[in-house]
């Protein structure tokens, strides 16, 4: 467990006037605490109103996300209020029967607890300067680029006195410390970011006092490196960042010191979970296979191999697979696409989110073209999302990773439900958030955000006057009230948001959403739902959609997600469904978080290295972000 910020947050609140004496310096000792040093401010979501005495179906005036194609090559999802648009079905809707009560929608606004204060941190007293108390000369130190600011900080909560030199218990530690932070290639990070070689220089000509402050700096760099400051540190635009916990790298030095064991203290900042060892072990392994010369190229492009055809990229295939896939690397007949080799293919194509089925096409080729000295890149890159402390969401929650096109629900910490989504294409993004479930939604309308109406369907009604009479849309104008399409022009009508209409689609099977939406509070006015494409699913590349997500199977999650509702399962949804259109909302009642995440890079229960093509580029922005990844561990 990574418990050594709230050991650290602990010390910095108390600031110098709450010290004991270590090794000759002031410090915190006998601290037993919990939680961060700093926290986000968690968004809760707004408390539900009293549920109706009988369910009455409801159709929100303001769909704040209803977008989606409305058939099977339009966009879809991200939208904007539709508030000008009154409800074209509110009438009809009051002829449903009674059911057993149903809780109106829940706001959209969030109540936030109180903020935790940061503590406030003293730095030297007055009067008293590095220099002064620990006999430095900063000339020596030359162009390293330590922070004299965090320094100072360290320096103000723990006293002036030298840790690192001396007989003390902290000056005990620096070969070790030092060792770890020389191996911290094995970590994924960068070993040449640490002056250890003038660090050692500064030992032997017995500058104890440059090589305390330059010490110190180097550990509070490794220590937030540990923690996952790297990647904070990356620009990013907000839609592609995942929010971490905050790291006071200063906080996290006093509270490794004031351990027993420094060294066992700044690995456990650092994540202790299988699945970041199976990555360290992954990284290493390709390091090896780098260091060898890599595996075989196989160019991209070219027509499709079946199985049992005979083509002369067949032996570069199978060198290339003989080094990850158990493929043997030479064969009887080298050109010869043989039932061996078949078995290897379909273990790549599995390893890489493709249909199994040994055609090598156009998707195998590109990712069996990726150089090994690439995936060492996405390795890199997860790694320091595994470092990022984020919120937990809960025993109950739902994760999309988004390169992988899946959806996990997890009931009380077990995996419930793993179902196929449909994710945003490259220039409608599905975003990167934490949140909540707020509530479920059958038979959904879908307001047409202005973007996607000028953008979209005005082209589709220009090809087909016909379009949004067929399709089940109603337009409005400006004013909220309903427009014939046959009387507007519409090769005048601006291809853009600027767009002079608003459009709302029916709810029923063919609507853009399906019959079932999920709701979650956001920025993005993205949401999950149903669709009436569901021959999408069967495809490999399923970024498809303009943000939202897609789900495959959405009534057994939905069911799910009601379960504490009284009255409500799936044999009430789906007999709901049967009987009538009418759009309804049900309000989840327990806390549900839902991740949309963004993992490339990972190793599977059964060990296997499982690989996801770069959606959105996130990962070579990180990469370029964070400068040139160490390929090859004698780089480090």
């Amino acid at each position: 467990m990574r418990t050594v910020g709230a050991i650290a947050a602990a010390a910095l609140s108390l600031g110098v006037a709450g010290a004991a004496v270590i090794g000759g310096s002031a410090f915190v000792a006998g601290l037993t605490v919990s939680g961060q040093a700093a926290a986000q401010t968690a968004a809760q979501p707004a408390p539900l109103p009293p549920a109706t005495p009988a369910e009455t179906p409801l159709v929100a005036p303001q769909e704040a996300a209803d977008t989606d194609s409305a058939v099977a090559d339009a966009p879809d999802d991200a939208a904007v209020p539709d508030a000008a648009i009154p409800d074209p079905d509110g009438a009809a809707e009051q002829a449903v029967a009674p059911e057993p009560a149903v809780v109106p929608p829940a706001t959209a606004v969030e109540t936030a607890p109180a903020a935790i204060v940061p503590p406030t941190v003293e730095r030297l007293p007055p009067g008293v300067t590095l220099e002064t108390a620990l006999a430095f000369d900063p000339t020596k130190l030359g162009a390293t680029g330590w922070s004299r600011p965090d320094v100072e900080r360290f320096y103000g909560v723990v006293g002036a006195a030298p840790l690192w030199t001396g007989a003390g218990r902290l000056a005990a530690s620096v070969p070790a410390v030092t060792a770890l932070i020389a191996d911290a290639g094995a970590e994924g990070l960068d070993a040449r970011a640490y002056p250890l070689a003038q660090l050692e220089a500064l030992q032997a000509e017995g500058a104890t006092g440059a090589f305390e402050v330059l010490f110190t700096d180097t550990v509070i760099k490794y220590a937030a490196d540990r923690s996952g400051a790297r990647l904070a540190s990356v620009r990013l635009p907000v839609d592609m960042r995942e929010l971490g916990q905050p790291v006071d790298s200063v906080a996290l030095l006093v509270g490794v010191v004031s351990q027993a064991d420094t060294a066992a203290a700044l690995v456990a900042l650092g994540p202790q979970d299988a699945e970041y060892a199976a990555l360290k072990a992954l990284l290493a392994s390709y390091r090896t296979l780098a260091a060898a010369g890599g595996w075989a190229v196989v160019p991209a492009g070219g027509a499709k191999i079946e199985p049992g055809a005979v083509d002369s990229r067949i032996p570069a295939i199978r060198a290339r697979l003989a080094s990850t896939d158990g493929a043997a690397a030479t064969a009887e007949k080298p050109n010869y696409y043989d039932p061996a080799l078949l078995k290897a293919v379909e273990h790549f194509q599995a390893r890489h989110g493709l249909k199994a089925d040994g055609v090598i096409g156009k998707l195998t080729l590109e990712h069996m073209a990726k150089p090994v000295e690439y995936r060492i890149g996405q390795i890199l890159v997860n790694m320091e999302r595994k470092r990022q402390q984020l919120d937990d969401l809960g025993p109950d929650r739902i994760v999309v990773n988004i390169p992988e096109f899946t959806l996990r629900y997890y009931e009380d910490g077990v995996l419930a439900i793993e179902t196929q989504v449909v994710v945003g294409r490259e220039v409608r993004k599905t975003p990167l958030l934490q949140s909540k479930v707020t509530s479920v939604v059958l038979n959904p309308p879908w307001s047409v955000p202005a973007k996607l109406a000028g953008e979209d369907i005005v082209r589709k009604q220009i090809n087909d006057p016909n379009y949004l009479t067929d399709h089940g849309f109603t337009l409005y104008g400006n004013d909220g009230e309903v427009v014939d399409p046959a009387t507007v022009d519409w090769t005048q009508v601006p291809r853009s948001r600027s767009i002079p209409y608003r459009m709302r689609q029916r709810p029923g099977a063919g609507n853009s959403l399906g019959r079932m939406k999920i709701n979650f509070v956001n920025d993005y006015a993205v949401y999950m739902h149903d669709t009436p494409d569901k021959h999408l699913f069967a495809r490999d590349m399923r970024a498809l959609s303009s943000g939202c997500v897609r789900v495959k199977d959405p009534l057994s999650l939905g069911a799910r997600l009601v379960r504490d509702v009284p009255g409500w399962d799936r044999t009430r949804i789906d007999a709901t469904l049967a009987r009538t259109t009418s759009t309804i909302f049900v309000n989840v009642t327990h806390a549900i978080g839902v991740r949309l995440t963004y993992v490339t890079a990972w190793v599977d229960a059964e060990g296997n290295a499982q690989f996801r093509q770069d959606l959105y580029g996130i990962d070579d922005r990180i990469q370029k972000g964070l400068g040139r990844p160490v390929l090859i561990a004698s780089e480090s």
